[in-house]
């Protein structure tokens, strides 16, 4: 054991002779500036982000052939907007928990989790569709039971980020995780409308499926700092404490109002695209995937550079300004839905959405102190998330009765929200 002790000295000499040199080297010079390629060259960066990317396609598939496949076995709006409510609420109802769960470690591990959760519940209801035994209510049981597990991956993926990125590299990690989303929304509702018009509806689940599976893969030899918080209380009691975090912090407070109230809008558009298409177009599967597609990707090349440009100490006009320019783009469509009105308003609403995402995952990670990243994020983005539900349920009654009245109700919501950020004191955006 002597000569272990020996080696352990020489080590902290060399150490120390080491830190005496680079003391007398003259002043480093400044660091260069932030770059993208910097930021792939974080260790786990890049898996993070390919796994991240696939189940959101997967889940912006998803979204869509339930969508469609309500619709087409069932004709109706109102059915079609009570899945994609079932699909929502049970995870924006768990996310307290799940940050919890998230802040005592093991993120990647519950990532994992609720990619296969997300896997088997999808591929269950394609396998169940094609024997034709899936009633009603099972569908709902089904489509329930995979939500619930949700906010484990989406806060955990948005957790792990500003722990493992550099402050100084956080608007590109944001616009590169923001174009991640947008950018699924780019393939995934395309790669839903062709996979409906190849193989059909039914058997174009289990794509989603198998991208989920794909995604849990991918994080098995990813690992990340231990960032265990010893909450020193139950996980309903920190559950409590997020919540309470959350709303006595100004610029979370208020990120969650506003973008809750957005976000009624994705859900109108969630149902109202493809009615509008199915029924006032004639069109199918395909013409809906591109629309989605064109959204996404005006949202994917806006994103990427706002990221470029940077939010800081802008915020508060890119938020009120993307939900107020959303809100003119809708009001077209109360006034005319055809084909190259609707492709130029949902351009529009994805270039919005680009600054839009960027601007509010900065500010929320300036805002929030780090020991606090799971459970903070987990409420404030379930309750951005528990609009689009309400946009969709809503939608579905109304375009039953008049297709204007629900982009009426989708501009309305947008200008409410752009409001609260447009009036809010630049100096509450601070960190």
């Amino acid at each position: 054991m002597i000569w272990l002790a020996r080696v352990a000295a020489a080590i902290l000499e060399a150490k120390n002779a080491l830190h005496g040199a680079m003391s007398a080297l003259p002043p480093a010079s400044e660091p260069s500036e932030p770059s993208y390629r910097e930021l792939l060259d974080v260790r786990g960066m890049g898996l993070i982000i390919s796994s991240s990317s696939l189940a959101r396609i997967a889940t912006q598939m998803f979204a869509v052939l339930i969508v469609l496949f309500v619709l087409e076995t069932h004709h109706s709006s109102a059915f079609s907007g009570l899945v994609v409510v079932c699909s929502q609420i049970p995870g924006i109802l768990f996310s307290p928990i799940a940050g919890a769960l998230l802040d005592r470690g093991a993120r990647v591990q519950l990532m994992m989790i609720d990619y296969l959760l997300g896997a088997a519940s999808i591929g269950a209801i394609g396998v169940l569709s094609l024997l034709q035994r899936l009633p009603d209510l099972l569908l709902v049981a089904i489509v329930v039971a995979g939500s619930i597990t949700n906010p484990l991956s989406r806060v955990g993926a948005r957790s792990v980020l500003p722990l493992i990125v550099p402050r100084r590299l956080w608007d590109r990690a944001n616009a590169v995780d923001g174009a991640s989303g947008i950018g699924a929304t780019v393939l995934g509702p395309g790669l839903a409308g062709v996979a409906a018009v190849v193989i059909g509806t039914k058997a174009a689940l289990f794509a989603p499926a198998a991208m989920m599976l794909a995604a849990a893969l991918l994080l098995v030899s990813v690992t990340v700092p231990d960032t265990s918080v010893d909450l020193g209380s139950t996980v309903g009691a920190a559950a409590i404490a997020a919540i309470r975090y959350v709303w006595t912090n100004t610029v979370l407070r208020m990120l969650s109002v506003t973008m809750t109230i957005f976000n009624v809008c994705t859900g109108v558009l969630t149902i109202a695209i493809p009615y509008v298409v199915l029924r006032n177009l004639h069109g199918g599967s395909m013409t809906t995937g591109i629309l989605f597609a064109v959204m996404g990707g005006t949202g994917l090349l806006a994103g990427l550079v706002t990221g470029r440009a940077g939010t800081e100490g802008r915020e508060k006009q890119l938020l009120a300004l993307s939900c107020l320019v959303s809100a003119v783009a809708f009001v077209a469509l109360t006034v005319s839905h055809k084909e190259l009105v609707l492709v130029a308003v949902v351009a529009i609403v994805g270039a919005t959405n680009g600054p839009l995402t960027v601007a509010l995952f900065s500010l929320r990670q300036r805002a929030t102190e780090p020991e606090w990243f799971g459970r903070a994020f987990a409420v404030s983005m379930n309750l951005n998330f528990v609009g689009t539900p309400i946009g969709a349920s809503l939608a579905g009654l109304l375009l039953a009765r008049s297709v204007p009245l629900a982009f009426l109700l989708a501009a309305v919501c947008a200008t409410v929200a752009g409001l609260w950020p447009a009036v809010l004191p630049a100096s509450s955006y601070a960190p």
